[in-house]
């Protein structure tokens, strides 16, 4: 580290800010964090130099070493505008969102005019799940800055996590109608579109999705054309998939109506899905990676509803289109007398919706509790170690343990009596199977689930529990045992 001995405890300040300015021009992060350090050190009442110091450890990701820098700017200038927005932002980040909201309202007691001050308070009172001081800070800031794109969505999205859908789909309207190539506008208004089974307008708003920036899968770069629904003639088609296991198991029924169209389907899929989609009817062939193929045309596997034409009254849905593949089962089935039921409370943690749609499973105690019921886990994962909590001991059959791909866990679903599963892949293989489901759906649930509705056109064998309240988990499963007396027969 630098000392008062070094060549540059020399150097004016204005000469030391220069060349941490022209690292910083040439995004040399390493080298503009040095240099801006060094003025600190030397010049520790250097407003700029703690601004951007703390812009530079942000985008790299020392987010607590940038919040202490933006806190030395704020104690050497507390009245300088944007300096608590910015630390806001940070400690947003950090998921310290109390402190975050705190940081916005300052920010506004300095300028109570500055839109952006409202919409950051209203994103952390989204993180905080305060909806309607969240839909009034948006609010604020649309009235102070008519026009506001990103104010527009987010108040949209909070909106239709209120359930006020109508209110959401005029937020998305006008973001579409002020920046027609905002490829997340397209998108929301689209899912919301969808929600509502205006699948006509919504499916080609769906098709914006290959350009935002965090979609969880790269568009597909193919040198053979992409498939326009037309008569294949004997051609070879790739289905690619995209997003998660559940999206894939939902729509991979449509290879079937590809095939029909006189086509060689060959469907792409990830290793542990492959076993079992080649039971789908019209596949050909797996692949589990593109390279070395042989095709003519190509389609993603989510376009295809889309290509099809696909409305709520002719949804591909009239029986099932997976098979358990033939194999011993991963785990052992008591010959036990009683009603057996698979149980699966908690998704893939890393998706961005998990805090809402994952439930503890302890709501789960009074189902296992009841006579003649046998519960099994299907749950995989890290989630697994729930049953190791004393309440649970000897009252659950562990199998999901025991899976090593969707094969695995069909064969163990074919021999259950009933499945009751969070939103996760789980309740989409299920359905496939044709096997009875009941879903468990936060108060905001995915499009695909569409609204108010108690059975899913996707799957027919499915049932839907929603809770009636945003976080009322305790409502639903009240609501669902006194269902299954009647289920269990």
């Amino acid at each position: 580290m630098p000392t008062s001995a070094s060549p540059a405890a020399g150097q004016d300040l204005q000469t030391l800010l220069a060349v941490a300015r022209k690292y910083l021009q040439q995004k040399n992060l390493l080298e503009a964090a040095k240099s801006y350090f060094l003025v600190t050190r030397l010049h520790p009442d250097c407003l700029e130099a703690y601004c951007q110091l703390a812009v530079v450890l942000s985008e790299s990701n020392f987010l607590p070493e940038a919040s202490a820098c933006i806190q030395r700017a704020i104690q050497l200038k507390p009245k300088q505008p944007k300096l608590r927005l910015f630390q806001g932002s940070i400690l947003k980040r950090l998921g310290r969102f109390d402190e975050a909201a705190d940081c916005c309202r300052q920010e506004i007691q300095i300028d109570p005019t500055d839109a952006d001050a409202h919409y950051n308070l209203g994103l952390v009172l989204q993180n905080l799940d305060r909806s309607e001081e969240a839909i009034t800070a948006f609010q604020t800031a649309l009235h102070l800055r008519p026009g506001y794109v990103d104010a527009l969505l987010n108040l949209g999205l909070v909106q239709r996590q209120s359930g006020k859908t109508d209110d959401a789909i005029r937020c998305f309207q006008e973001a579409v109608r002020r920046e027609p190539q905002n490829p997340e506008a397209h998108w929301e208004f689209g899912t919301t579109l969808l929600s509502l089974g205006e699948f006509k307008t919504g499916w080609p708003e769906y098709e914006w999705r290959w350009q935002l920036k965090n979609f969880t899968t790269p568009a597909a770069r193919f040198s053979q054309p992409r498939w326009d629904g037309s008569e294949l003639h004997g051609q070879r088609i790739l289905l690619h998939c995209e997003q998660g296991y559940g999206d894939i198991i939902q729509f991979a029924r449509y290879a079937t109506l590809v095939a029909r169209r006189g086509g060689e389907v060959i469907l792409g899929c990830p290793p542990a899905l492959s076993s079992l989609l080649k039971t789908v009817p019209g596949v050909s062939e797996i692949a589990t990676t593109p390279g070395g193929l042989e095709f003519d045309v190509h389609a993603p596997l989510m376009s295809l509803p889309a290509i099809f034409a696909t409305t709520v009254a002719n949804i591909p849905a009239t029986g099932p289109y997976l098979t358990a593949p033939p194999g011993p089962p991963a785990g052992v089935l008591p010959a036990a007398p009683g009603f057996k039921v698979g149980i699966v409370w908690a998704g893939d943690p890393a998706n961005k919706n998990d805090r809402r749609r994952s439930v503890t499973l302890e709501h789960f105690l009074p189902l296992v509790k009841m006579p003649g019921i046998i519960c099994y886990s299907l749950q995989v994962g890290a989630r697994t170690a729930d049953l190791n909590h004393p309440e649970f001991a000897g009252r659950i059959v562990e199998l999901g343990g025991g899976f090593h791909d969707f094969a695995d866990t069909a064969r163990a679903v074919a021999e259950l009596d009933l499945i009751i599963t969070v939103d996760t892949a789980l309740a989409h293989l299920a359905g496939a199977l044709g096997k009875p489901v009941w879903l468990l759906l936060p108060y905001e649930a995915e499009w695909r689930w569409m609204l108010e509705r108690e059975d899913s056109p996707w799957y027919p064998t499915m049932r839907l529990f929603r809770q009636s309240a945003p976080g009322d988990w305790k409502g639903l499963f009240e609501r669902l045992l006194l269902a299954l007396p009647t289920r269990a027969g």
